[in-house]
């Protein structure tokens, strides 16, 4: 007999996720390649992931994030009606961030739950169905970190039916990374707090498998594409002799810290290898932010940083975020300055939010400071955030709309590229690419001609640009870039890059109201010495991942330091300045 199983993909889509643009779901294809031999392997997303479409399973798996809750489960309730004899399982970091907040009684409708990595638990759950032995394994299955020295090739005899649909290709290459953000969950996944790199040869065989596709877009997905700056030079160093045989103009967008900027030969050998778009989490220009929340290898003169990676040829992607308890007032004046200065022509700020699992997530329910509504759990949002934050709600919510206001403004705009192009021109460092950059118009424009509602937005998006004022800074800083263009070649992607973001932002938050932001404020004579305290009293009677580990003691103990200093200034944190870029 032949055992069957489909892999469903069935996200929460909005069109602010992407912007129009489509990616391959990698979860599902990277799984495929682990699934036995003897199983017949479906990976279902999009209009064939509906229930009337999909054809029985003895098992149907399901994955996402928190926010695709409501979807996954929407699918799965009717395909339990049409397929009731089937098994229906689910992973993926719904799952992880669901125990850690004590939640995981919201996937109850499934058979049975994975958690962390599934390369070797989803195999063994598939050979116990089949050898009629699933009552030896438990409802939740807990993995070990997988080793991706191990890893396979995602199974492209799926992925080549419909590589069309999407924008580019998806290259898993690394998973963990070495710091200890106090916000950020990737940390305290087990085994996640160090570099966990995919062999350097298969990277180099999917991209020849992607290239005989005809696909020359690359996004390297990874938690940290430095996290060991030696596995990261000796990748780049392959992809530049790849390309050598391979004349194919590549582009690469993936995900670092800025530290990159201490590593003057790395830069260069990503740039000739095709390294295109950097997201770097810059997170906050409030130094103080930064201590308190363990971001140390930020805290530098970020727009000395940040334009030395620019000079390279790179295009920065910034995290941003606001809400930190050392901000201030000032602090949406101060990023915005920020912005034009450093030259920087993407990002889109959030507002902090405290993730399952995090130490900000236990630091906020310790002080009474966590909003959790009852019976839903913790979702990513960028306006929605579930903290109590020590700025009064209508303070945050003006200089939140403000900033968006100024920034999404013709001025603005153009003084940050034009401040972006003189950067790139005064450059002694600056390495062409050799590729269009990751940003092609002609791949993003095919996807938006290709749907409804791509379509109508590309239309909203190309109004908005028609507006004699935004009309005058495009053409200018077109011409900006054609001036450029002579002394540094490639930066169409820098051109198209800045349009793309701005129009973005702008039609995102075109009807942003103060009533739209889901924002809180801890009550009235909260006590900055008792955060202080509780926080000192957090890293002496620590938990055993402190206990354990040096480096997760020392982010407790910047934490503390910073909301200590914050008490010591025996004022509120709109009073404190604590500024420094």
């Amino acid at each position: 007999m032949r055992y069957a199983i489909t892999f469903v993909h069935a996200p929460v889509v909005t069109y602010d996720q992407n912007y129009g643009t489509r990616f391959a779901p990698l979860w599902a294809y990277t799984l495929a390649a682990y699934v036995p031999d003897d199983w017949q392997v479906t990976i279902a997303e999009g209009a064939s992931a509906t229930p009337s479409a999909l054809q029985g399973a003895d098992v149907f798996a399901f994955s996402g994030i928190n926010q695709d809750l409501p979807s996954i489960l929407a699918v799965q309730r009717q395909l339990k009606v049409k397929y009731p004899s089937a098994r229906f399982i689910v992973g993926g970091p719904l799952t992880w961030s669901f125990e850690q907040e004590g939640r995981l009684e919201l996937l109850d409708s499934f058979d049975f739950v994975f958690l962390l990595d599934g390369e070797e638990t989803l195999p063994r759950f598939l050979n116990a169905l089949a050898n009629d032995n699933l009552s030896a394994l438990p409802r939740t299955i807990r993995a070990e970190r997988f080793d991706l020295a191990a890893a396979r090739s995602i199974r492209f005899s799926d992925y080549r039916k419909n590589f069309k649909h999407y924008y580019g290709a998806v290259i898993e290459v690394s998973r963990g990374c070495p710091f200890l953000c106090e916000f950020c969950d990737i940390r305290v996944v087990p085994g996640n707090n160090r570099a966990n790199n995919k062999p350097v040869a298969l990277i180099l065989q999917e991209m020849d498998e992607y290239l005989a596709l005809g696909v020359t877009q690359f996004l390297f997905v990874c938690d940290n594409f430095i996290g060991n700056p030696a596995w990261a030079r000796e990748c780049a160093e392959a992809i530049i002799a790849w390309r050598e045989r391979h004349p194919a103009r590549i582009s690469i967008f993936t995900w670092l810290t800025i530290n990159l900027y201490k590593l003057p030969d790395l830069m260069g050998l990503l740039r000739r290898a095709g390294f295109s778009i950097l997201y770097i989490g810059i997170e906050s220009v409030n130094q103080n932010a930064l201590l308190e929340t363990a971001k140390v290898q930020n805290r530098v003169d970020l727009t000395k940083a940040v334009s030395k990676i620019q000079g390279y040829g790179f295009v920065i992607a910034p995290g941003l975020i606001f809400g930190f308890d050392s901000d201030t007032e000032a602090v949406f004046r101060d990023t915005l300055e920020f912005i034009i200065e450093s030259g920087l022509i993407g990002g889109d700020p959030s507002f902090l939010s405290a993730l399952p699992g995090t130490p900000l997530f236990e630091r906020m329910k310790r002080t009474g400071r966590l909003v959790e509504p009852p019976g839903v759990a913790t979702e990513r949002r960028k306006v929605s955030t579930n903290i109590r934050y020590l700025q009064p709600r209508a303070a945050l919510s003006e200089g939140f709309l403000w900033f968006m206001s100024e920034l999404n403004g013709a001025q603005a705009q153009l003084a940050r590229f034009r401040q972006h192009l003189a950067l790139l021109t005064a450059s002694e460092d600056f390495v062409p690419s050799g590729g269009e950059g990751y940003g092609s118009p002609s791949q993003y424009l095919r996807l938006q001609f290709a749907d409804a509602t791509n379509r109508q937005m590309l239309v909203a998006r190309l109004s908005f640009l028609a507006k004699p004022q935004n009309a005058l800074a495009a053409a200018r800083g077109f011409l900006l870039w054609r001036r450029a263009e002579k002394e540094r070649p490639g930066l169409g992607v820098h051109f198209y890059f800045w349009l793309y973001f701005w129009t973005n932002l702008a039609l995102k938050y075109r009807h942003l109201r103060a009533e739209d932001l889901d924002l809180h404020s801890a009550t009235e004579g909260t006590n900055l010495a008792d955060l202080a305290r509780d926080a000192a009293q957090a890293l002496v009677h620590a938990d055993g991942l402190v206990k354990r580990h040096s480096k997760a003691q020392q982010q407790a103990r910047h934490t503390s330091l910073a909301l200590q200093r914050l008490a010591d200034a025996d004022v509120s944190p709109e009073g404190q300045s604590g500024l420094a870029r």
